[in-house]
């Protein structure tokens, strides 16, 4: 029988059998034609030394049923070779372990072997962009998760795709972002960390994360050899506790001078940095303060600074600006172009006033139809804003913005949208149920309500017994003026003048000057009266019955 070797003594000339933990399993993908050719695993021996190992697709399928993630196994006849590449290496080992047809993994007993469940070479947050720049380079980290954004969809292959950006700070409160896609969104699983530790604060420890460079800041990135571990009983997550002497109590929210920290509620989580602020201290707060953080405000859209560029175009599988041969985001050869989103909202508050930026599918959700098809209803010849974005002038929205901050000259600053929700004013509650304690309230409502009902009623007879009087003293003015129809009244020449009115069938109308045959010609000195009944009126003279011939 071949004696058992630890993983730190394996070469090329050095080789036997080894008991390890699979640590991790993850596909190895051709990158000319996209297809899966062999796994990728690390192994981890009790001493904790790690190597990273390949094989192809078929060996795997043959012993896939032992060689499980989190199986301990006993593992012999394979080869080990030295590195020739050393991107994408997720352990400092210099040798990577081959399987062939005549390699063998037996599962063993877990309990007669005390092998530790995980492996991390940590590096320092300050380090990364400085001294760490391979973005082929895995590497481990961990710290405290300040603060993250909400799941969204975006559009990734043609397909929507979750996306979630995690910002992790250490104990030296420097901070890094990582944006987490599809599965690897489930994979964390915040919310569901946060319910079971009862809203404590969340620490996590990543392995194998990749640096993105990406308009001068660098990122982490998660792909299929990332692995995050969130339970406080990890060894390594332990006694980073220790080091940093974590005391739950004292992690708070941060408590600007200027802003008060938003009221916590069943799903908001008590260590997000969500900072609920002004406009007016929104502009008082310095550039620093935006390398990380969220913050909301409450303020009304008055305006569209971009009217007549409120779009772009841009390529469909990452939405990059397209240049005239070439995509900005993921530098690929020009293709068909998709119309985005890129609306510079004006919003205002009481304090003042600020220009935010939405972008791609934040704007859709405010807008509610894509880009293309705005684009496509709009006459663009009339030089207007598009109804669909004219529609929301006005409204009111509970906005949270990034800590991505665009300052586009001095003391001009735009601040990018990645959340936003209507607020409806005098919105209707839905009344709880009516239990039966509550029939007492009931019977007494009930009350109110037919004695409201009776008002009601009164106010109604009111109104008939009103409308009744008026039309009865409208009919007495007409029988006290006494005007007949169909004729001329005419005064005599030693009384007062009278209002001369032309009737309808007169003859001598032909002749008439008159602008209109309802037209009443006035002498100066008749008086006249106007007596307004609701929205009917009368108008008489103070005439005599003296006064008129019959």
């Amino acid at each position: 029988m071949d004696s058992v070797l630890p993983i730190s003594q394996l070469t090329n000339r050095v080789q036997g059998v080894i008991h390890a933990r699979v640590l991790k399993i993850w596909q190895a993908i051709d990158t000319k034609n996209n297809n899966v050719w062999g796994m990728n695993f690390v192994l981890l021996d009790k001493e904790g030394g790690a190597i990273q190992g390949v094989m192809p697709i078929h060996i795997y399928r043959r012993m896939e049923v032992d060689f499980v993630e989190g199986n301990i196994c006993e593992i012999g006849r394979f080869t080990v070779e030295h590195i020739e590449n050393s991107g994408f290496r997720t352990v400092k080992h210099d040798f990577t372990i081959y399987f062939s047809a005549r390699t063998y993994a037996t599962q063993l007993a877990p309990n007669l072997h005390d092998i530790p469940a995980s492996y991390f070479d940590f590096k320092h947050l300050e380090d990364i962009g400085t001294k760490i720049t391979d973005e082929k380079q895995p590497i481990d980290v961990i710290g405290r998760v300040s603060h993250f954004t909400t799941i969204e969809e975006k559009m990734a292959n043609g397909e929507p795709t979750k996306m979630q950006t995690v910002y992790i700070t250490n104990e030296s409160g420097h901070t890094v972002e990582m944006t987490l896609w599809a599965h690897f969104v489930d994979q964390l699983d915040i919310d569901g960390v946060y319910a079971k530790s009862n809203n404590l604060p969340m620490f996590l420890a990543c392995s194998s994360v990749n640096l993105k460079h990406y308009q001068g800041k660098y990122s982490l990135r998660a792909y299929a050899a990332t692995r995050f571990y969130t339970d406080r009983g990890v060894k390594e997550i332990k006694e980073y506790l220790e080091s940093v002497h974590c005391d739950d109590t004292a992690l708070q929210i941060n408590t600007n001078a200027i802003a008060c920290s938003e009221g916590s509620s069943s799903n908001t989580h008590p260590q997000i940095d969500r900072i609920k602020i002004s406009l007016e201290d929104l502009s008082m707060l310095p550039l620093d303060n935006f390398s990380t953080g969220q913050y909301l405000c409450v303020a009304n859209i008055v305006g569209v600074n971009n009217p007549f560029d409120w779009y772009y175009e841009g390529r469909p599988k990452c939405y990059g600006k397209l240049r005239q041969s070439w995509c900005k985001g993921c530098k690929t050869k020009r293709q068909q172009p998709s119309i985005c989103y890129k609306i510079l909202w004006q919003v205002e508050d009481d304090t003042g006033e600020a220009e935010f930026s939405a972008i791609g599918n934040t704007a859709q959700y405010m807008v509610g139809e894509k880009a293309s098809e705005v684009k496509e209803k709009s006459n663009l010849d009339c030089n207007e804003l598009p109804p669909p974005l004219k529609k929301l002038i006005g409204n009111k929205y509970k906005f949270t913005i990034s800590g991505k901050l665009q300052v586009l000259y001095e003391n001009h600053r735009v601040y990018n949208i990645i959340q936003s929700e209507l607020i409806v004013e005098n919105e209707q509650l839905a009344l709880p149920a009516i239990t039966e304690d509550d029939e007492d309230k009931t019977s007494e409502n009930k009350k109110k309500m037919s004695a409201l009902e009776e008002d009601d009623m009164h106010i109604n007879d009111l109104k008939d017994n009103r409308c009744r009087a008026n039309k009865t003293l409208l009919k007495e003015i007409k029988q006290e003026l006494k005007i007949p129809k169909k004729k001329i009244v005419k005064p005599q020449k030693s009384q007062t003048p009278v209002t001369f009115v032309v009737m309808e069938n007169d003859p001598k109308q032909k002749s008439s000057k008159c602008a209109s045959v309802d037209q009443s010609i006035t002498h100066p000195n008749t008086t006249r009266r106007r007596l307004i009944l609701g929205s009917q009126s009368v108008e008489h003279e103070n005439i005599n019955s003296e006064d008129v011939s019959p």
